[in-house]
């Protein structure tokens, strides 16, 4: 990519995510970690995810389309919280998602994004790895922890309070430690010397 392709990339990216500032659809917890990466000359983020906890609605497995996302939170839950939630649940399979932090960031050359992948292990983002090097250099920053475990159906929470409140229990562990984890991060890139 030359410069210029580079430059026009940033300037769109950066564009969306001021309008998802505006719209206020920037994940409560990432803000920070977005804007020390942007500052950075040689790259930018694009789309990014916090971390959340979902309870998702599926007609039939693999129908990600027919999905209804029931409850979506940035942030450590109540099994009460679920279980209101699930009482808008209708047909189909009730999922509990729990998801660590996914960052989309893209890079003018290879050198930087080496640099972004290695910091992004170090601090505990072992999915993290260039995904395109095609027109565009895309590394996608994500790590290990998650949940997902099927709860429900049509409408019905199959499972006791006792097992709910342990899934509960996990999901808060993921949201927690993938707080850290962006915490040690955005320490990290704020040293932009490293990247020079």
């Amino acid at each position: 990519m030359n410069e210029k392709e580079y430059l026009d990339a940033k300037e769109s990216a950066l564009k969306s995510l001021q309008d998802a500032y505006f719209n206020q659809k920037v994940d409560e917890g990432i803000s920070e970690t977005l804007d020390s990466i942007n500052k950075i000359k040689g790259l930018y983020t694009s789309s990014s995810c916090a971390g959340r906890i979902v309870l998702l609605e599926i007609p039939q497995i693999g129908d990600k389309r027919g999905a209804t996302f029931l409850g979506v939170w940035h942030r450590t839950i109540e099994s009460k919280e679920l279980t209101t939630a699930a009482t808008k649940a209708t047909v189909g399979l009730l999922w509990l998602l729990a998801q660590a932090p996914i960052l989309h960031v893209g890079a003018q050359n290879l050198e930087l994004a080496d640099k972004m992948v290695k910091t992004a292990l170090s601090c505990g983002f072992k999915n993290s790895a260039v995904k395109s090097t095609g027109k565009r250099i895309i590394i996608e920053i994500c790590s290990t922890e998650r949940l997902d475990a099927p709860i429900g159906r049509d409408g019905r929470l199959f499972c006791r309070d006792e097992y709910l409140s342990l899934l509960v229990e996990i999901s808060n562990e993921v949201i927690i430690r993938s707080g850290e984890k962006l915490d040690r991060f955005t320490k990290k890139i704020r040293k932009i010397e490293d990247f020079l």
